[in-house]
């Protein structure tokens, strides 16, 4: 047992432990607002870092100063020039052509080089690569002469124009098919359409004799290889073994239109005609599909003046000042200035498919049921015709002969309840013929209307709108 004088010191010691004083840490995070004078006024700033826990590193600042939105000005020196209109374009180009100085501007244009560089490209071609060129400047005019050169070797050319918007991937398959042997090769009887005849290219130039077939594509980034269906019939034909792409592309993301696989795929041995099989049958092998491109570059500094000039008006920059321009005959007189050529009629420019839709999206109902029904009765003038070099099949495009007479347009108009007067009519038909999708045309003494549309294009877009509900 504890003696009395222990107790009595434990005690002693307790009363000396509760008189001790106590004080509160002095930590950040314990200190009061009002604790802070006028000096430390900066540790309160919300953009300094923390000095707790979350340091503030380059890291952070980097992102921070990034999330804050740059500023722009919308005052831009080409909103102070007015554009030029189709005529004075033309008028200037062919000014330009006649200085002979502006020759000298272009790259690649010596002879020597270029006979360098086609020897080079033609061991490359049958080495099983295929070729795209690169680089700032129209690549037409060179093309076009390595193409020439091709021709005189004894291969078969075809070159599509890919920048031309009336341009389809059914003519290529066309102008190859013309290849003499090609149309006797075996034909597929579980495909039709384009498939068949892609199908049956690529095994006629898969043989050990088979000619060589050079393409020479003008803008490969153009509307008629952009579907994933002709993009991947391209790839196909590519890879045969005696088919040789030869493309140009403007586009600065054109790399990524293909995968790492089309990149880099080789062509396949050509196999003996016996051993090769029908188009389609079931070997259980399926055709390799790729481009092998090698890239060069062919930056020639030359003027985009014949590709532009098929270019849509209605999509560029500064359209809405030339609306009172007569744009298909302007686009005409700049084609044919670009070509080197005199005069051009209003046919050599065709209205395609997505600036018609632009046009369309923009109208009243009554300006479609318009379109629709004049489009109806030039589709029936065109399937009336019965000359084949007026129709030429199902691409052809339309002509003034297939116009439609203004007092017929105008009784139909009349009779569906789309315009009752003549001055409403021509209302209709002015929001249309200020974008060149109607063009009037003077006939025998009276005035005719046409839409300057391929064939099926026009019957494709016509059925879009029926199919709205637009139908007269």
């Amino acid at each position: 047992m504890r003696s009395e004088s222990e107790h009595t010191s434990y005690a002693d010691e307790d009363e000396e432990l509760e008189d001790w004083p106590v004080s509160e840490p002095a930590t950040p995070s314990r200190r009061h607002l009002s604790d802070y004078d006028d000096e430390d006024e900066d540790l309160l700033a919300p953009d300094e870092p923390s000095q707790g826990f979350a340091t503030h590193t380059s890291f952070d600042a980097y992102f921070q100063q990034n999330a804050k939105p740059s500023r722009t000005s919308s005052n831009v020196f080409s909103a102070l020039v007015p554009p030029l209109t189709p005529e004075e374009y033309a008028a200037v180009l062919s000014k330009l052509q006649a200085d002979p100085r502006e020759r000298d501007r272009v790259l690649w244009r010596d002879p020597k080089t270029r006979r360098a560089c086609f020897r080079r490209f033609k061991t490359e071609l049958h080495e099983g690569f295929n070729l795209l060129m690169y680089g700032y400047g129209s690549k037409r005019e060179f093309l076009n002469a390595f193409a020439k050169d091709l021709a005189r070797t004894g291969g078969h050319v075809v070159v599509a124009n890919g920048f031309q918007p009336s341009f389809a991937f059914k003519d290529l398959l066309a102008g190859i098919e013309r290849v003499p042997g090609v149309l006797d090769g075996p034909s597929s009887s579980s495909s039709s359409g384009m498939d068949a005849q892609v199908q049956r290219i690529h095994a006629f130039f898969s043989t050990e004799d088979a000619p060589d077939l050079y393409i020479v594509i003008h803008t490969i980034e153009g509307n008629a290889f952009r579907a994933p269906k002709n993009r991947a019939a391209l790839a196909l034909l590519a890879l045969a073994p005696h088919i040789h792409v030869v493309a140009s592309t403007d586009h600065i993301a054109s790399a990524q239109r293909w995968s790492l696989s089309e990149l880099f795929a080789r062509k396949a041995e050509p196999s003996p005609a016996s051993e090769q099989p029908e188009p389609n049958s079931r070997t259980g092998v399926v055709p390799s599909r790729g481009f092998a491109w090698l890239w060069h570059d062919l930056t020639t500094l030359a003027p985009y003046d014949f590709e532009l000039a098929y270019a849509d008006p209605t999509s560029l920059t500064g359209a809405a000042a030339l609306r009172g321009a007569k744009t298909p005959a302007a686009s005409a007189a700049a084609v044919a200035a670009a070509a080197g050529g005199g005069g051009g009629g209003a046919s050599g420019a065709l209205v395609t498919e997505t600036a018609a839709r632009h046009v369309l999206a923009s109208v009243t109902s009554k300006a479609k049921k318009l379109f629709v029904l004049l489009g109806s009765k030039q589709l029936e003038v065109m399937d009336a015709s019965s000359s084949d070099a007026q129709k030429e099949g199902e691409g052809a495009a339309a002509a003034p002969e297939h116009a439609y007479d203004y007092d017929r347009l105008f009784a139909a108009a009349r009779d569906n309840f789309v315009a009752t007067n003549d001055t409403s009519l021509r209302a209709l038909l002015g929001e249309f013929r200020d974008h060149g999708m109607v063009v009037a045309a003077q006939g025998a003494g009276s005035e005719a209307m046409w839409i300057p549309m391929r064939r099926d294009a026009l019957l494709k877009i016509v059925g879009e709108l029926k199919a709205q509900g637009h139908d007269f």
